[in-house]
């Protein structure tokens, strides 16, 4: 099977969208005249955030505001609270210029899995935004009406993203086969999976936050 997706290196990380498959490896590979080394990591406490820092689950896309005429589009979160699932009263944070990868639903049906902040030499990546107005303006239009993402950037102080440089940690063993089990689990939500991947001891979830301007003026 080809895969026509160009790969997306993240530090230690290598991610490969084939058709609906993802697949992340961790190991010596040369791509890009970039080495990946393996290395023997320190054991780290279980609640440090690693690789992906922030996601959200079956956003709607017509709550996005995608914004008008010299008027910025946005993709706005709350900040979940891990013991009761429900959103904090934090200020929303603007997950518009998040990296990491992002599947589209259709009816809650898995129709969609790409990258988004993936660089190369001939152009600077794109964005979580920029990816998902892709595909409502392109041929996707009407092919997907929810999406969830996950992100290696955190969230600061100051309600903004972290340095993307800055954005990966190094992780133990354990650590790298939960994630890789919670987040295809969280994407997917297999029929015969009982039991949820643990996200939230690695990563901080977001809920949709809505713009008032959409239910004023539509969602144009």
């Amino acid at each position: 099977m080809s895969c026509p997706h160009k790969p997306l290196i993240i530090n230690d990380w290598l991610f490969l969208t084939c058709g609906l498959h993802l697949c992340i490896i961790k190991t010596e590979f040369h791509i890009y005249h970039r080495t990946l080394e393996v290395k023997t990591m320190p054991e780290q406490k279980t609640s440090e955030q690693i690789m992906f820092r922030s996601y959200g689950l079956f956003w709607r896309a017509d709550r996005v505001f995608w914004g008008w005429p010299k008027v910025r589009g946005h993709l706005m979160g709350q900040e979940v609270n891990k013991g009761s699932g429900k959103p904090t009263s934090k200020d929303p944070v603007d997950f518009r210029d998040q990296i990491g990868i992002y599947a589209l639903y259709y009816n809650f049906e898995l129709v969609y899995i790409g990258q988004a902040g993936a660089k190369t030499d001939d152009s600077k990546g794109k964005t979580l935004f920029d990816r998902l107005k892709d595909h409502r303006d392109g041929r996707h239009s009407e092919r997907w009406d929810r999406f969830s993402w996950f992100g290696v950037q955190n969230v600061k102080n100051n309600k903004e993203l972290s340095d993307y440089h800055r954005a990966v940690t190094k992780v133990t063993n354990l650590q790298i086969l939960n994630l890789f089990e919670a987040v295809p689990i969280a994407l997917s939500e297999p029929k015969l999976n009982l039991q949820r991947g643990n996200l939230k001891k690695y990563a901080t979830q977001f809920s949709q936050w809505s713009d008032p301007r959409l239910e004023r003026k539509g969602t144009t």
